[in-house]
């Protein structure tokens, strides 16, 4: 037993010494496998030389001078290559200097200071800006309400290692002009102008995805609006919601977006901002000014959920370049009940495919008095055009005499020609199959698809183009139906423009 005891603690002691000998570091005798040493050498030699090219890249991108806090500029803008312009230095009244340099409302230009021709222009342009507000100081000043100055001016800056980007505003309120905007961008350190797709690129934004975000922007903004000033409305001043001058604005946007420029800058907090005031159409009706641009990841296909959820339900492929939207006729509406019916069968379907929010309106409407207006047609139908930022308008049409032979003509009517809404839309017009009065017009960008539906004497079905899609089987309406589901707000509005006897 001792023996065997022996022996095992001569095997643990040899084990334990090998293995202490492996353990043990080599020395380091200076010298290297050739191949190795030579790899090594050569990475030093590239990390080195890579160094080298990203410090030459690091010191052309980025500006010599380091950022400072714009003296005048919006709140939060900094930039190495701005300073304000002073230009109440020329008012003639400490009252009015006071006010001019206010944070807030007061009067403040860029001087850009960056070495470059385009730089020059820009300034150019900014010294005719501040003689035009040294003009109106003059024509204000002696204003009764003098303790103001009768306009405001104001800009950002947002500036990183290779771009710099300038907003300027300019409000004249006494002259009651809508509050102009203008951008400058600049790569750095050239001092060079970029345009709109090559500031968006920086971001990684592709120029093909530009408009989207700026249509997405749109109805995003003009939902808000709508919900927060007009859910309360319960008559014909419905037509001067957000929701029914969006889709004026889209069309106007796709009529100029490629011929303008500058129609973007970056915010002091490096978020992309599109100007609206080059558009005409702000002059016109409720717009807003300028629309912050997001991506949204998961949202870029520019069909209609609401569309694509229809299709599949009934079978057709959503992509199919045949079709360009779908219709429900809803019954007519010419008193209290019918009404109702109509809206209980719109009920189901909104629930089912808008969580219950109400389509915007299009109704065919005319005026005795030129006041108040009333229902012209009873036909109640829904268009659900194939793209989510479509437009859809209305125009009224009546028979004309030309030269012995009739026909249907377009005719002036303010209350529909001043309205155009997007997406899902809830249209009321007359489409008797003797004489329709109203023309619907669906427009995505370029592509433009109009046609005036009636409904047919044999089996009483809407006759549509080929483009449009009767979604009459979509739902199986008699289950889905309640005897007091409908919207309230739809009801209260309709019933204000049904004539009473």
């Amino acid at each position: 037993m001792k023996l065997k005891f022996l022996i095992i603690i001569l095997v643990l002691a040899l084990v334990l010494a090998t293995s202490c000998k492996k353990d043990k570091p080599i020395e380091d005798t200076g010298f290297k496998d050739k191949k190795e040493s030579a790899a090594d050498d050569s990475k030093d030699v590239e990390d080195e030389e890579d160094e080298k090219t990203d410090n030459k890249k690091s010191a052309k991108a980025k500006p010599k001078k380091d950022l400072n806090y714009v003296k005048g500029g919006d709140v939060g803008s900094v930039s190495s290559y701005v300073e304000d312009r002073e230009i109440w230095k020329g008012f003639s009244d400490d009252r009015h200097i006071a006010i001019a340099k206010r944070i807030n409302m007061g009067v403040h230009l860029p001087r850009i200071l960056l070495d470059s021709a385009d730089a020059d222009e820009a300034n150019a342009e900014i010294d005719k800006m501040a003689e035009d507000l040294m003009g109106m100081y003059e024509k204000y000043k002696d204003e009764p309400e003098n303790f103001e100055i009768g306009f405001y001016a104001s800009f950002s800056t947002y500036q990183d290692e290779d771009l710099l980007s300038i907003k300027v505003s300019i409000y004249d309120y006494l002259g009651e002009e809508v509050q102009y905007y203008r951008a400058f961008n600049f790569s750095l350190p050239d001092g060079n102008f970029i345009g709109d797709g090559d500031l968006m690129k920086h971001f990684g934004v592709d120029e093909d995805e530009i408009l989207t975000m700026v249509e997405d922007a749109l109805m995003e903004e003009c939902e808000l609006t709508n919900g927060t000033y007009y859910g309360n409305v319960e008559d014909y001043a419905f037509i001067y919601n957000s929701s029914n001058h969006v889709g004026r604005i889209l069309n106007d946007l796709w009529d100029n977006f490629d011929s303008l420029d500058r129609q973007i800058y970056i915010d002091q907090a490096g978020r992309p901002q599109f100007i609206l005031t080059q558009y005409q159409i702000v002059n016109t009706i409720p717009c807003p000014l300028t629309l912050e641009l997001k991506v949204n990841t998961f949202a870029k296909d520019p069909i209609s959920t609401v569309y694509l959820r229809m299709a599949r339900r009934l079978g057709i492929d959503p992509y199919d370049d045949r079709y360009k939207a779908f219709i429900i006729y809803l019954g007519a509406a010419y008193n209290e009940p019918s009404l109702e019916e109509v809206l209980k069968k719109l009920q189901p379907w909104s629930a089912i495919f808008m969580d219950y929010y109400d389509p915007p309106m299009l109704i065919s409407m005319y005026s005795d008095d030129g006041e108040i207006p009333f229902i012209n047609g009873q036909e109640c139908y829904l268009i659900v055009p194939k793209y989510r930022n479509a437009s859809v308008s209305l125009k009224e049409l009546e028979i004309v005499d030309d030269g012995g032979m009739v026909k249907l003509a377009e005719v002036e009517n303010n209350y529909m020609d001043e309205t155009a809404c997007a997406g899902p839309t809830f249209i009321c017009q007359n489409t008797s199959e003797i004489a329709p009065n109203a023309k619907i017009t669906i427009r995505y960008r370029d592509d433009v698809l109009e046609f005036t539906p009636s409904i047919s004497q044999k089996d009483g079905n809407p006759v549509l183009p080929d483009e449009v899609i009767n979604a009459e089987g979509l739902l199986d309406w008699d289950s889905l139906i309640h005897e007091h589901g409908y919207s309230v707000d739809m009801y209260e509005i309709i019933n204000s423009l049904i004539p009473k006897d």
